[in-house]
């Protein structure tokens, strides 16, 4: 439904305009001013980095080593915008994720104004972009947001070509080349997460001619077309056997039998509300408002939009491994349901039942924001004094924002209301941009060591460091390491002959007898992450 009768008099134009503002504020702003943080991000930029260097895009390495865990794509996406930027730094590794973002918050506009109205699509995009998961991921240099933009991708392109009359062939046969790249970007859950998001949904209401269409051949042609074309060179390099001992151990095994990030099946019973922080106080009122009378001629997006959260939630809560961005592909679904609420209550008087599904949830979140004004300051002069001003500005802006959002709408002012919930989220990323990532920057002081020890590394020497923020090591001072993660590999490595220097953390190095070592000594020491670290050497020049 997307009829001019429901809609604002904001143009199209106007609407793009919003979104692409909101993205830069959100995603972009300050995005490469700070290091890249283990353990996702030096990793991956590293990664790109070799990739870069080696010239080989489609066997990656990590630290010189071979390296499965991941298929290439966002790998092939960060050395693309390197090569637009003259090189791999903060801003290539993290442009990936928040481009992804800004094209995600597109879709979902365009989504939410297909199975609702404009206004709908409109809030769902803010909603999804001021998630807190969402908020984090899209600056951050990982997968999730590009997994997400072209599992999003698939899933319209499913639920546009099941409406279409007439099969919708083209668009499905494209959304199987959304699955394929998302296959390259994630592995095999880029195929799996579509289908769950859509088939459910078609099965329930006995549309079985439009689950069929879902297997199209064209589109598994195209699907297998795009995903071998990479995973055929990496069988044919490495050996047909090791290539499927590397799918199903990264794929299979690690959802039967992870062996980290392990986590009991109600999981995600928390992690969700808390990545989808704080609209989660919404969504409750949201499903009701997807459920009750007045949508009766759209329960069939209610259902598409329950079914595709259920479905994701179920998949992951039942795998070994967990972590809370897994569920990511979601949001949109969740973010359309928050909106619709949002959207009925501004187009309504304050008797109708949107508006007044809204108030308990506005109410709920002022109580929560004022809890956090009160609380977010009194942690911070606890833990971190130097911080109290910043938390007391972050919860001030979360509390102004909330009782306004309440106070407005209890007047009938739903549309202002909205305006200065969203606002003050806005307020708050922008506080957080401005003074407390770089507050964290310099706790973290990774690039800044890292400088410091590249000066004092001795290029006739070996050099190795812990297993602890090896990547960014690596990544920052230009040099291969060797691994010496444990006392007794330490020892065995500055045994060796021939100069020899060492990065180590000050809590590893507490378990290593240096007396029995001779000729080591401390050439560089300084704190990273509130934790002394060590730079130790012999034999090198210093």
């Amino acid at each position: 439904m997307d009829g001019p009768g429901t809609v604002n008099a904001r143009g199209p134009w106007r609407r793009l305009a919003l979104l692409l503002a909101a993205g830069f504020v959100l995603f972009f702003w300050r995005l490469g001013s700070h290091d890249l943080w283990p353990p996702d991000e030096p990793r991956f930029a590293l990664v790109a980095k070799e990739m870069w260097a080696r010239g080989d895009y489609s066997v990656l390495s990590l630290n010189n080593h071979l390296y499965t865990d991941k298929p290439p794509l966002f790998f092939w996406a960060i050395n693309g915008f390197g090569r637009l930027l003259g090189g791999i730094d903060e801003w290539a590794a993290r442009l990936p994720s928040a481009v992804s973002a800004v094209l995600a918050i597109l879709l979902i506009e365009r989504l939410g104004a297909w199975l609702y109205d404009r206004r709908t699509g409109l809030l769902a995009a803010l909603v999804f972009a001021t998630s807190l998961q969402i908020l984090e991921r899209g600056r951050w240099a990982a997968i999730d947001m590009t997994l997400n933009l072209f599992v999003l991708s698939a899933v319209v392109l499913l639920w546009r070509g099941r409406a279409e009359q007439g099969g919708g062939r083209t668009r499905i046969a494209l959304a199987w080349v959304m699955m394929a790249l998302a296959t390259l970007a994630k592995g095999p859950v880029g195929l799996i997460l579509p289908i769950l998001a859509v088939l459910p949904s078609a099965l329930i209401e006995r549309d079985f001619r439009s689950a069929r269409r879902i297997v199209s051949p064209i589109g598994i042609a195209l699907f297998l077309l795009i995903t071998l074309s990479w995973f055929g060179l990496f069988a044919w390099r490495l050996g047909p056997r090791y290539a499927l001992w590397v799918l199903m151990h990264q794929n299979v095994e690690r959802y039967v039998g992870a062996w980290n990030a392990t986590h009991p099946v109600w999981y995600y019973l928390w992690r969700f509300p808390v990545g989808f922080f704080p609209w989660i106080v919404f969504l409750p009122w949201g499903i009701a408002q997807a459920l009750s009378r007045e949508e009766r001629e759209r329960r069939s997006a209610a259902l598409f939009l329950l079914t595709w959260i259920a479905s994701i939630l179920l998949f992951f809560s039942f795998s070994t491994g967990k972590r809370g961005v897994y569920i990511i592909p979601l949001y949109p679904a969740a973010a359309i349901l928050v909106a619709r609420l949002l959207a009925r209550a501004w187009e309504s008087d304050v008797s109708s039942g949107g508006a007044r599904r809204l108030r308990a949830p506005l109410i709920a979140w002022a109580a929560a924001a004022l809890l956090l004004a009160t609380g977010l300051p009194l942690a911070a002069r606890h833990r971190y004094p130097e911080l109290t001003l910043v938390a007391a500005s972050i919860g001030l802006a979360f509390a102004s924002g909330a009782v306004a959002a309440a106070v407005l709408h209890a007047k009938g002012r739903t549309g202002g209301a909205l305006i200065c919930l969203l606002g003050s989220l806005v307020v708050v990323v922008l506080v957080a941009t401005e003074a407390l990532l770089p507050w964290v920057n310099r706790r973290q002081n990774i690039s800044h060591f890292a400088s410091d020890v590249k000066t004092r590394l001795d290029p006739r020497a070996g050099f190795a460091t812990t297993e602890e923020k090896r990547d960014a090591w690596v990544f920052y001072t230009g040099r291969f390491a060797e691994e010496a993660d444990t006392p007794p590999a330490i020892v065995e490595y500055l045994s060796r002959p021939g100069p020899r220097q060492l990065l180590i953390e000050d809590d590893l190095l507490r378990a290593v007898d240096l007396s029995a070592l001779p000729g080591v000594v401390e050439d560089l020491r300084g704190t990273v992450a509130g934790q002394p670290y060590h730079l130790l050497s012999k034999d090198a020049a210093r």
